[in-house]
């Protein structure tokens, strides 16, 4: 079995637990970005891809949290980004983490050395919180920019920044970010983060992914797209997408039944597996 095809496996045993806590407690989830698309194009995982992102609104995500410890059984554990490398800043989103077996990682390459040893090389579920957001495109551009703003600091709390994955600009104030969040405390901005990502009060027509990556937090969302779920194939089984899963994939991908370069179909989580002897 090839790395890849492990991952998969692990991938499919999450989901499997994640989908029966779900279902016992009353959750909503929402199959999401790549999960999603291969759940469309290919009725599995996409062959290629390593990984599943799991949106929830606000609302389930809280009742995510509220699931007893015990519920999860010994070879689970749904951790907190700030719990699962304590000390120093990846992203944001709270992971389900298989315990019951391993497979080579790079996922943390970023801040490897502060990852604690039981959760090195453990797949996870990456859950994504859907918060309202404004109907006004530039007040919620001025919300993005704050949320940039933060998390550009958090980034002062990594080993190294990898430059190579921004523009010139970006780099100049990415690097000034980080300056000055070295010297703030990641508790601290952790917090603040949370806090201006509730901040849109009141009924409004769209939600926004308010713990993507800083590059992806531009999804703006029509509520109605999530008005319901539809149950759609993933191998053997039936996972939760959700109602508009056209119109999300297609602000995402654009054409998403199109397959991209041979080049660009790697993963990106796991570790390439090694050459085999002569």
């Amino acid at each position: 079995m090839t790395n890849l095809e492990k991952a998969h496996e692990l991938n499919r045993i999450l989901m499997r637990k994640l989908d029966s806590i779900c279902k016992e407690y009353g959750i909503t989830y929402y199959y999401d970005s790549g999960a999603l698309l291969g759940a469309v194009r290919h009725q599995d995982f996409i062959p290629w891809d390593d990984d599943i992102d799991i949106a929830f609104t606000r609302e389930n995500y809280n009742k995510l949290l509220a699931v007893p410890k015990s519920a999860w059984g010994d070879d689970f554990e749904l951790v907190l980004a700030k719990d699962l490398i304590p000390d120093s800043f990846f992203d944001f989103p709270t992971r389900l983490v298989y315990l019951g077996d391993s497979v080579p990682l790079q996922s943390y390459a970023k801040v490897e050395n502060h990852v604690p040893e039981k959760y090195k090389d453990r797949m996870v579920l990456d859950c994504f919180i859907l918060d309202n957001a404004y109907d006004s495109q530039f007040k919620q551009l001025m919300l993005r920019l704050r949320l940039t703003m933060i998390y550009g600091q958090c980034m002062g709390h990594r080993d190294s920044i990898d430059y190579s994955e921004y523009g010139t600009l970006q780099k100049i104030v990415i690097g000034m970010l980080a300056a000055i969040g070295k010297h703030k405390s990641l508790n601290k901005l952790r917090e603040k983060y949370e806090r201006v990502s509730m901040s849109v009060k009141g009924n409004t027509n769209h939600y926004y992914y308010s713990n993507y990556p800083m590059p992806d937090l531009k999804a703006w969302c029509d509520k109605e797209w999530f008005n319901g779920t539809v149950d759609l194939k993933v191998g053997d089984d039936y996972f939760s997408c959700p109602k508009g899963y056209k119109e999300i994939l297609t602000m995402v991908y654009g054409d998403y039944m199109k397959l991209p370069p041979e080049e660009s179909r790697v993963p990106m989580h796991v570790k390439p597996d090694a050459p085999k002897e002569n």
